[in-house]
Formats: structure tokens, C-alpha cells, sequence
């Protein structure tokens, strides 16, 4: 079988849901974007939006919460302030979709989340997932490509899926290189309206690694470039 029919294969496989979930209208990341038909671009957009926008969500809750100095919290399991090195949280709320992830602080403006449980990329389809996620803030000092008062995050992830019929996937971003979610629009504007980076997927049939793409981002996120077969 030619290496496309592979890929084709994989990814059918990879996505559980065939309908439709609507188009990528706005060009924002963040607050459970949705995406259509079963292909690389669209499971690789899941991960980059919503997976990591999932976290960076989480995580700036928890520094809000942190801010206010709420000493307990029925989110979180809090120990100690989370700008502390060393100080872990955890969330705890049953109904999360991220319920048991690890929120480490590392160093000062360095997080760290960990995770490993069942996540949902779409309605009803939960696989095992897991990852690690290292996130740094970006504000109008560091964004220098970006207008003044530009925000976000540097993000780093290495992560794995599991998918029905033998299939999985690892993904990330392939050290030292990082993704930009930058947010242009004002501290009140939700999500994030610029993207750098690229982020890189190896879709295997068991054991054996059949493809590999890449999702680079050089602004808005709807204009990523998809590329298969690295």
C-alpha cells in the first residue's frame, strides 16, 4: 500500500467520529474550538486547540485563584502557592475535563502540567492521553514581533494517544523548540489570536511507525500549514 493510503488509513482510524462538528470560523484558539472531517490537519488542530488550550486555561485559573490567596478551592487541590517553586496543584473537580492533572511550579514564571487519563477531543470520543506540558508567560517585553501589550504563553509538549484498532499517536514539540500563543487583542479578549511554532505528530498501527506531519503556525491560526510525511 503507498505511504498516503497509510496516512489515510491512520487517521480514519485515529478519528472516532465521522459527522460533522462545524467549521473553524473564528480565528481564535482557546474555548473548545471545533473542527470537521477526518484528517491529519484537523486531529493535529485538537491537540494544539483544544488539548493545549485546555491546560493554559486551567493553568491561568489557578494563578487567578493563587492571586486572590483563596486558601481552598472545590477546582483544586491547592499546596502552597502556586509561584513557589516546588508548590503543586491539582485538579480535583470530578466534571473536568482535566480532572487529576498537575499544575507544578518550576521556577519563578514556570509551570509544568501533567497528565494521564481519558481526554475528549470531540463530543463522546474520550481515549487514553498523556502528556507534559511546560508553559512560560509571554507579555510586551518578550513578544517583540507583536504590538504593545501583546500577551500569551511559550509552550512545550510531549504527549501520547491512544485511538481504537491498534492505532496511536505521540506528539509535541520537539525540544528546544516551543509554540506561541500570543493574544493581541487585549487583556479582555478570550483565547489567543496569534500562533508560532510547529507542532509534530508520528501516527503508528500497533508498534510500527507508519506516518509523520507537522502543523507549523506563523500567525493566525486558521492559516496553519499542514505537512505530511516527514
Amino acid at each position: 500500500m503507498k505511504r498516503i493510503g497509510l496516512f489515510t488509513l491512520a487517521i480514519a482510524a485515529l478519528l472516532a467520529a465521522s459527522c460533522s462538528f462545524g467549521d473553524f470560523y473564528d480565528d481564535i484558539v482557546g474555548g473548545r474550538s471545533s473542527y470537521y472531517n477526518a484528517n491529519g490537519r484537523k486531529y493535529m488542530m485538537n491537540i494544539a486547540d483544544n488539548l493545549v488550550t485546555d491546560v493554559l486555561d486551567e493553568l491561568e485559573l489557578a494563578l487567578e485563584i493563587d492571586r486572590h490567596g483563596t486558601p481552598s478551592s472545590a477546582h483544586f487541590e491547592i499546596n502552597g502557592s502556586l509561584t513557589t517553586a516546588g508548590s503543586a496543584w491539582r485538579v480535583k473537580a470530578q466534571d473536568d475535563i482535566l480532572c487529576g492533572m498537575t499544575l507544578r511550579c518550576d521556577a519563578s514564571n514556570s509551570w509544568t502540567m501533567t497528565f494521564k487519563g481519558e481526554y475528549v477531543f470531540e463530543p463522546y470520543n474520550y481515549y487514553p492521553t498523556e502528556f507534559t506540558l511546560t508553559a512560560q508567560p509571554i507579555d510586551s517585553t518578550t513578544a517583540t514581533d507583536y504590538p504593545s501589550g501583546a500577551e500569551g504563553w511559550f509552550v512545550s509538549i510531549e504527549g501520547k494517544r491512544e485511538e481504537r484498532g491498534g492505532y496511536r499517536c505521540t506528539f509535541g514539540t520537539q525540544a528546544p523548540r516551543r509554540l506561541a500563543y500570543i493574544n493581541t487583542r487585549g487583556a479582555d479578549a478570550q483565547g489567543w489570536n496569534q500562533m508560532a511554532g510547529n507542532l509534530y505528530m508520528t501516527v503508528y498501527k500497533e508498534n510500527q511507525a507508519i506516518d509523520a506531519c507537522c502543523l507549523v503556525f506563523e500567525g493566525s491560526p486558521s492559516q496553519a500549514t499542514f505537512i505530511r510525511g516527514l
